[in-house]
Formats: structure tokens, C-alpha cells, sequence
């Protein structure tokens, strides 16, 4: 047995020291049991990225974060790494009857986070996002584990613990946007956080670049209790929002919009409070999930999955066992662009009980295509210099490109050289090329299957889109590539200051500026672009981070002739 602390140092949330201080006064004890031959035990794994940008996997009703196992181990076993679950009660105070979307520690918060920022989760590409803990912290596998249908409450609440573990993670790893993959409810947990501008970060943006849902209901759950896995409350608010229809053939609210009370969504749950505003049949008009805008700055895909054996689950109706094909097709609710990212799963299940529903998130061969990088310049993910970076080769739906594109975008800070080594791992050809903002294409070049090349070129200051592709086969997910991008300034930029350092970086206190010019001022930014500090600088050249949480920080450091920023890592 593990006792860690409730964790609410908000400071990955707002990202003000100020405010931390003044909110980790309350602290919970709690025991977490930890399944040491889990295969994506955390203290086993190396705290480097190699994606632009970090993924959270949400599991779905009734579920956990377990039914990532094999796709996060297989991202392991490709050179990536696990930072940690992060683990909310959405049911904190144990009250099925009344609903909110508070944090704890406020008065009766129904959320609450079990997490430590600092010792339960480190640097990496990937996260789980897991609701299956009661009101302690504690863990099914734990012999005094209370259910508060934690894993079955409000997709409402599901949005907000979203919000804070978007906050978390993008604090964590220092990346300004992460990916969200969401099997089954996880989906809609995603598009609720999404699609809710008031969820946001406190910025006012979403810093998602992708969406994959994997068995999600956009359409709503369709069938009748005895269909869906084994445990189940029908009672439950999560079962409620995701109704397609109730039993007295009104549209499911939560989707579909309607008015909040027992006349519309009837009696059958333990409240009907949609929007979780602590308010129980109070006749607000809920605006539906999907009668909401669907945001076109980031990446969409779905994967539906398609039942070979689910004949009693489903009868004839095409589905996965639990989600019909045509509830699991997001495009069926909203104009994707073309060719859109759909991937259909099919195959026979391995329990008759449940259909391939739970089976999903487990088949990694679509997973990884939902995954894929973006193929659209404009969505490209944004890469770094002396970064190095994995992609992935992933075959194209149906009606697809008839290569895997996969676009990023960088900035050339100055004029110079632009340098770039690829290792191509797969059995085919690996092409690449850049281009300007306009689409011309400005260099391109092949590094051949199986090998490791650099290249270099001359670029102008400003955006470039960097974009690889090459022929997909049913495995060449399995052989990523890696690159890593350079530059070297032109001749003049360099007479400016050619001995300009902030070291140590990484730090755990104080860095040091090393340059032919002494610098006055420096400004500090959060990972949200937050001006969090302002100060003027020692005459030692010294500026002192050490009441700065964990986490990666730009410094705008200046004085009347010169401003440079340089990100650093405070450890």
C-alpha cells in the first residue's frame, strides 16, 4: 500500500505562485495501491518526449484507465515514454442525488484530484486519465473501495477534471497543446471539454491539436441496460447523458438538447441536473452536446468498430456490440473535411457479453492510425530545434491520400542554415520537404528505407512547414522515424552576441547568463504564454527561480539594446 496526499497546489492550474501558496493548505490522506507488474509501471520509464505534443488517453463508462495497457505498450516499446495517471473522484462528496462542478477543496466539490503533481507523474509523451477511484483515493483492487460511481457520473464533470489534467499535463511537460484519445464516453468527455469555451485554459484557448474517439456515442447509446457491460448503474447521471432517448421517447438532453427537469428526462435517475449547477429539475434549457460548434483548429479522427459476433448484443444492426456504426460515426453529426480521418475496426469479439466495444482501445493497428500525426499543413504540429522527435507511417483510411502525410510546422528565427537528420527505420522510401507559408515548396530530399542521413539547407527567417510521407503498409507503424532539426545562424546574427548562455538548464534554483552584454530585465512566461514575473536583474547576472513550481519557462531577458528569450527547465 502507497499513501500519497490529495494533491491541490493549483499552481498547474493557474500557474500563479501566489495563489499556490495560499491553496495547498487542506490535504486528504489517502492509499493508492500500486500494481507493480503493470506494464506501464511509471518509475520504469525515461522522462523524454519524442511527440511534439503529449497524449491523454480518457477511458470510458464504467471503465478504467487500464484498457490503454497494450496501445501504451506498444508506444513504450517504440521509443516512447508514461508520465503518470492522474486520477479524479467525480463523485467526492458520495451524494448521487445533487451535482456540481466544483474542486475540492471547496465545500462539498463532487471533484477532487488524487494526483501529486510532483511525485506521481514525470516528463513523457503519453498520460492516463483515469475516474475508476472513490472519495479516499483508493482503488478498486483495495478491499475498503467504495464505489461512488465515480466512473459513472456526469460527462459535465468529466469536462472540468478534462480541463485541469490538459493544464497539468501541458505544465508537466513545457508542450503548449496536447492530444486527447477517448474511448467510448471518453470521446464525449473530450468533445465536452472541447466544445464548452468555458472549460478552456485561462488563457481562452483549447491547446488540444487532436481528437481521436474510439467507440464513442456521438449519437448516443441506443439499447437497454441489459446490453451494456455487466455493473452498470442505470441509475447513474452518466447513463443519463448518454441516452440517446429515454424510456418515454424524448431525446436525450444531454445530446440533444431539452429542458432540465422530470417531465422531459423522467424519473428513472438518481438527479437530473445535466449542467451539474447543484440545481435538480430546475427547468433550465440545456443546449445539447451536439447543437454545439465544432471547433475546426485541430485534428479529427474516429474509429468505429464493427461486430462480426454480436448478434445477440445487437441483432442485425451494425455496431461494436454496445455503439451502433451510425452513433459512432462523428461525421454523421458534423461536416469533417475531406478525406476524413474514419477507421472502421472489424472483427469478431472475444466476449459475447460486451461485444468488440471493450476491445477497442486494445486494437492498436487502428489506434495507431487514429494517432497519426495531421496531413493538413495548417494543423501541422508545431516541432522545436534540438528536439528529437518519433512519427509514425500509419495507413490512410478508405478514400484516403495515397501516402501518410504527416505535416509539422517550425520557425526559423533568423537567417541561416537550416540542418535536419532523419532516421528511417521502415522498409520504404521516406520523403520530405519544406515549404513557406504560401506552399512553395522550398527544399525536399529521400532518405532511403532502413538508414540514418542528414541534410542541410539555407532558409529565411519566418514559417516553414516541414512535411514527411511515404507509402503505408499494415505494419509500418511498428518502424517509426526520428528526426531532429538545427540552425545555425547567418554570419551577421551571430556578431550580435556569439557567447549568449543561461546555464545550468535544467535548474533546480538559479540560472546565470553568460553573454558580452549585461542584460537589466527579464520577464517570465508560463507554458500558456502567462507573463507570470517581472523583475530586474542582478548585477551578477543571476536571476532566481526557486520559488517557481516544477516545469519549463521562456525568459525574456533584455536591456536598452538587446532581447532574447531561451526556455528553461526548472527541475
Amino acid at each position: 500500500m502507497k499513501t500519497k496526499l490529495l494533491f491541490t497546489l493549483l499552481i498547474a492550474f493557474s500557474f500563479s505562485i501566489a495563489k499556490a501558496q495560499n491553496l495547498i493548505a487542506k490535504q486528504k490522506a489517502v492509499e493508492v495501491e500500486i500494481n507493480n507488474q503493470n506494464l506501464l509501471e511509471r518509475n520504469s520509464l525515461t522522462i523524454n518526449q519524442k511527440l511534439p505534443y503529449p497524449i491523454i488517453f480518457i477511458h470510458g463508462l464504467n471503465s478504467n484507465s487500464a484498457v490503454w495497457t497494450d496501445l501504451g505498450t506498444q508506444l513504450i516499446n517504440s521509443g516512447l515514454s508514461f508520465g503518470g495517471r492522474i486520477d479524479f473522484c467525480l463523485n467526492d462528496d458520495g451524494n448521487n442525488l445533487l451535482s456540481n462542478k466544483n474542486l475540492y477543496p471547496t465545500s462539498g466539490a463532487d471533484i477532487a484530484l488524487y494526483t501529486d503533481y510532483n511525485t506521481d507523474l514525470s516528463v513523457a509523451d503519453f498520460y492516463l486519465l483515469n475516474f475508476d477511484i472513490d472519495n479516499l483515493g483508493r482503488l478498486p483492487s483495495n478491499a475498503n473501495f467504495t464505489d461512488v460511481l465515480s466512473n459513472e457520473a456526469a460527462i459535465a464533470k468529466q469536462g472540468v477534471a478534462l480541463k485541469y489534467a490538459i493544464q497539468i499535463v501541458m505544465q508537466k511537460t513545457g508542450r503548449d497543446k496536447v492530444i486527447l484519445m477517448g474511448h467510448s464516453m471518453g470521446g464525449l468527455a473530450s468533445r465536452e471539454y472541447l466544445q464548452n469555451p468555458i472549460n478552456w485554459q485561462p488563457d481562452g484557448n483549447h491547446h488540444v491539436a487532436k481528437l481521436i474517439t474510439t467507440g464513442t456515442p456521438h449519437g448516443g447509446y441506443t439499447g437497454t441496460n441489459a446490453g451494456l457491460i455487466t455493473g452498470i448503474d442505470s441509475q447513474s447521471e452518466a447513463y443519463r447523458d448518454l441516452r440517446k432517448e429515454y424510456s418515454n421517447s424524448n431525446n436525450g438532453v444531454f445530446l440533444y438538447g431539452g429542458i432540465e427537469n422530470s417531465t422531459t428526462i423522467g424519473t428513472n435517475f438518481y438527479n437530473n441536473d445535466i449542467n451539474c449547477n447543484s440545481s435538480n429539475n430546475d427547468n433550465t434549457l440545456i443546449t445539447g452536446l451536439n447543437q454545439k460548434s465544432l471547433y475546426n483548429n485541430l485534428d479529427y479522427a474516429y474509429i468505429i468498430g464493427v461486430c462480426t459476433n454480436c448478434f445477440l448484443l445487437q441483432g442485425t444492426i451494425e455496431g461494436d456490440g454496445i455503439v451502433r456504426s451510425v452513433n459512432a460515426n462523428l461525421s454523421n453529426f458534423y461536416t469533417l473535411p475531406l478525406p476524413k480521418n474514419e477507421f472502421i475496426y472489424t472483427a469478431s469479439a472475444n466476449s459475447t457479453f460486451i461485444g468488440l466495444h471493450s476491445d477497442l482501445p486494445q486494437a492498436i493497428p487502428v489506434s495507431m492510425q487514429g494517432l497519426d500525426e495531421p496531413n493538413e499543413y495548417l494543423l501541422g504540429y508545431n516541432i522545436a530545434f534540438n528536439q528529437e522527435y518519433k512519427g509514425f507511417i500509419t495507413q490512410q483510411p478508405v478514400n484516403g491520400y495515397p501516402f501518410d502525410y504527416d505535416d509539422y510546422k517550425f520557425t526559423m528565427p533568423s537567417n541561416g542554415s537550416f540542418n535536419i537528420s532523419i532516421n528511417n527505420s521502415f522498409s520504404n522510401n521516406l520523403f520530405f520537404r519544406i515549404l513557406d507559408t504560401s506552399l512553395n515548396q522550398v527544399y525536399t530530399n529521400t532518405v532511403a528505407s532502413s538508414s540514418t542521413s542528414p541534410f542541410t539547407t539555407s532558409l529565411n527567417s519566418g514559417q516553414y512547414y516541414l512535411e514527411f510521407y511515404s507509402t503505408p503498409v499494415s505494419t509500418s507503424y511498428q518502424f517509426p522515424y526520428t528526426f531532429t532539426i538545427q540552425n545555425t545562424l547567418s554570419t551577421d546574427d551571430n556578431l550580435v552576441d556569439n557567447t549568449f548562455s543561461i546555464y545550468p538548464n535544467p535548474t533546480n534554483s538559479k540560472v546565470n547568463i553568460k553573454s558580452e552584454s549585461n542584460f537589466d530585465y527579464v520577464e517570465i512566461y508560463n507554458v500558456l504564454g502567462q507573463k507570470i514575473s517581472s523583475n530586474t536583474i542582478s548585477s551578477n547576472q543571476e536571476i532566481d527561480m526557486n520559488d517557481f513550481p516544477i516545469g519549463i519557462y521562456t525568459l525574456k531577458i533584455s536591456n536598452e539594446e538587446i532581447t532574447k528569450s531561451v526556455k528553461v527547465i526548472k527541475q
